[in-house]
């Protein structure tokens, strides 16, 4: 047993000091009906709220499933051509991952502006696109 071990065990184990009400008997409250056995879990469960979260992590997961990841040597390459695409003023083909539908789609449209600090890529025609999803930028 470790040192923490021990502490734990002294600080948490003794339970003199509530001699005097641990014997007595439950008093039932006049203001208030007592709550039905199945609602009371539901008070001592921290992520109660958060039950039906699982499920949509799983949805995300399961989108995400058909995206492939470049590496940062192709990311750098796709970066690099929406730079050259935005001083050019040329339209470019663009392939992405659209997150909402769990595919690939592309479209054709001219670059207005980057933010990588958001990490979008701006079109005059098109919605934002995000820059990591991007898998191949065509001329």
């Amino acid at each position: 047993m470790d040192e923490k071990e021990i502490i734990e065990r002294e600080l948490f184990s003794d339970t003199s000091q509530y001699n005097d009400i641990i014997k007595r008997p439950y008093q039932q409250s006049k203001g208030h009906m007592p709550m039905m056995k199945e609602d009371r879990a539901g008070q001592f469960s921290p992520f109660a709220a958060l039950t039906g979260f699982g499920s949509l992590i799983q949805k995300k997961a399961e989108i995400y499933a058909h995206k492939k990841y470049l590496s940062a040597d192709e990311e750098r390459t796709i970066f690099n051509k929406l730079q050259l695409a935005v001083r050019s003023k040329q339209p470019v083909t663009i392939n992405y991952f659209n997150d909402t539908v769990g595919y690939y789609e592309e479209f054709h449209d001219q670059v207005s502006k980057i933010k990588p600090e958001r990490g979008r890529v701006f079109f005059n025609d098109h919605s934002s696109v995000v820059i990591a999803n991007i898998k191949q930028v065509r001329e």
